[in-house]
C-alpha cells in the first residue's frame, strides 16, 4: 500500500477545458478559460479584483511591489512558513523582519508583532494561515495594522475556503495571495493568484505582472503593445493552466468538503497522550485542514526523523514541518523574540497524508502503523 501525502483532484472537467485550449491553439497568458478561472475565484473569495500568475512566489512578489515595497523597507514575515514569504521580500530589496509564531495555530504571535512594529516600523505585515487553520490573532492583527497604517498582506495559500466569523480568509488583508500549486487546495501544477478590493492597487499589481506593458488590450494600437513604462515581470499564468484552474474552481465546493472530511476523521481517530494534532480550531473559525500533522510530545529532531523514515518505509508518505526562517542561512534578516516555538515544531512534527480522497480505512492504517513505530522508539 502506498499512501501519498497530498494528491491533486483531477476530473473530466479539467481535461475538457485543457483540450479546448489545445484545439484553439492559444497557449500563452490570457485566454477565455483563464479569465473565467479568475472571475470565479474572485467570486468565491468575495473580492472584486484578481488575476492569476505563475506561482505563489510570483504572487507574493507582485503583491509586495504593488504595495510599494522598495529598497530597505521593513516587511514582517512569520518565522514558521514557506521560504517564499522570505525570498519575495529579498527580491524587492527590502529588509525581512522575522517574527515568531504562537503555538496554537502557528500564526504570528501578536505580542511579538507589536514589538517588531515598535522597533522596525514595517511597511507591510504578512499574515499566513498555516496548514489551513485560521491564524489565532487575525482580527487583532488587522486592527493593529489599520491603527498603525501598515499594509496587511494575507497569504491564503494554505487556507483557501477557511472562514472566521462568517468571513472567508483572504478578505482580511489589504491584498491577498494564493498559491495554486498542484498540492494546494486548488492546484493547476504551478500557479498563484493575487486579489484585492482596491482597484488602484489591483491595476498596479496587474501591470507589474504583465511586464508593465499596459497597452496590450484589443483596443490599443499594435505598435504600443511592447512599450513598458516601468519595472515589471512576465508573471501571468499560461492559458493551459488557467483552463485547468477553471475546472478546479468549478468543482471546489466538493474538493473542500472532501478535505474537511479528511481533517475531521483525523481528529476522531488521532487521540493520544503521545502526540497532539497540529492546528487549533479557534472560536468562530472553520478550517480547511490543508495538511494534517502530529506534534510528538517526547520526541527530538533525530528521533522524529527516524519515525518519519519508518513511516515512509511502510508506504506512508510524510514531510517535515517548515524549516524556521531564522535558520535559513542564505538570507540576511532581523528577528524579534524567541524562535523557540518554530524550532520546537520543526523538531517534533510530522506531516501526514492529507489528500482529498483519503479514506477512513487508510487513516486507521496510518494510526496503527504510527503507534507501532512509536512503541518501538519508546515514545
Amino acid at each position: 500500500m502506498k499512501i501519498r501525502l497530498n494528491e491533486p483532484s483531477i476530473s473530466r472537467l479539467e481535461f475538457k477545458y485543457v483540450n479546448d485550449v489545445l484545439k484553439k491553439g492559444w497557449l500563452s497568458s490570457g485566454g477565455e478559460h483563464t479569465k473565467k478561472f479568475e472571475k470565479k475565484l474572485c467570486k468565491f473569495l468575495k473580492i472584486k479584483n484578481g488575476f492569476a500568475v505563475q506561482s505563489g512566489t510570483a504572487a507574493l512578489h507582485t503583491a509586495l511591489k504593488g504595495l510599494g515595497v522598495k529598497q530597505n523597507d521593513a516587511v514582517v514575515v512569520p518565522n514558521y512558513t514557506c521560504l517564499s514569504n522570505l525570498s519575495s521580500v529579498v527580491q524587492c530589496g527590502a529588509k525581512p523582519i522575522i517574527v515568531e509564531v504562537e503555538n496554537e495555530t502557528l500564526g504570528l504571535d501578536f505580542m511579538q508583532l507589536k514589538k517588531a512594529i515598535r522597533i522596525y516600523k514595517p511597511k507591510v505585515v504578512q499574515l499566513v494561515h498555516v496548514y489551513g487553520f485560521v491564524a489565532r490573532d487575525t482580527v487583532k492583527i488587522k486592527k493593529l495594522c489599520n491603527k498603525k497604517k501598515i499594509k496587511l498582506l494575507e497569504d491564503n495559500s494554505e487556507g483557501l475556503g477557511a472562514v472566521l466569523n462568517g468571513k472567508k480568509t483572504g478578505t482580511f488583508g489589504d491584498i491577498t495571495i494564493n498559491s495554486v500549486r498542484s498540492e494546494k487546495m486548488i492546484g493547476v501544477g504551478e500557479g498563484g493568484f493575487v486579489a484585492t478590493n482596491d482597484k488602484k492597487l489591483y491595476d498596479k499589481c496587474n501591470n507589474y505582472a504583465s511586464r508593465n506593458t499596459k497597452f496590450r488590450t484589443s483596443k490599443d494600437p499594435y505598435w504600443k503593445k511592447y512599450y513598458a513604462d516601468g519595472e515589471g515581470c512576465n508573471y501571468k499564468l499560461p492559458h493551459l493552466l488557467g483552463a485547468f484552474g477553471r475546472g478546479q474552481i468549478e468543482r471546489f465546493k466538493k474538493i473542500l468538503e472532501n478535505k474537511r472530511n479528511v481533517g475531521k476523521n483525523y481528529r476522531k481517530l488521532f487521540k493520544s497522550k503521545k502526540y497532539t494534532l497540529l492546528g487549533k480550531i479557534i472560536k468562530g473559525s472553520k478550517p480547511v485542514y490543508w495538511l494534517n500533522g502530529i506534534y510528538l510530545h517526547k520526541s527530538n529532531f533525530q528521533t522524529t526523523i527516524k519515525i518519519g523514515n519508518e513511516l515512509i518505509k511502510k508506504g506512508i508518505e510524510v514531510r517535515s514541518g517548515f524549516w524556521p526562517l531564522n535558520k535559513q542561512s542564505g538570507f540576511k534578516f532581523k528577528y524579534v523574540g524567541s524562535t523557540k516555538v518554530s524550532q520546537d515544531i520543526f523538531n517534533k512534527a510530522i506531516i501526514l497524508p492529507s489528500t482529498y480522497n483519503l479514506s477512513l480505512k487508510k487513516i486507521e492504517f496510518i494510526k496503527i502503523t504510527l503507534n507501532k513505530i512509536l512503541k518501538k522508539y519508546k515514545i
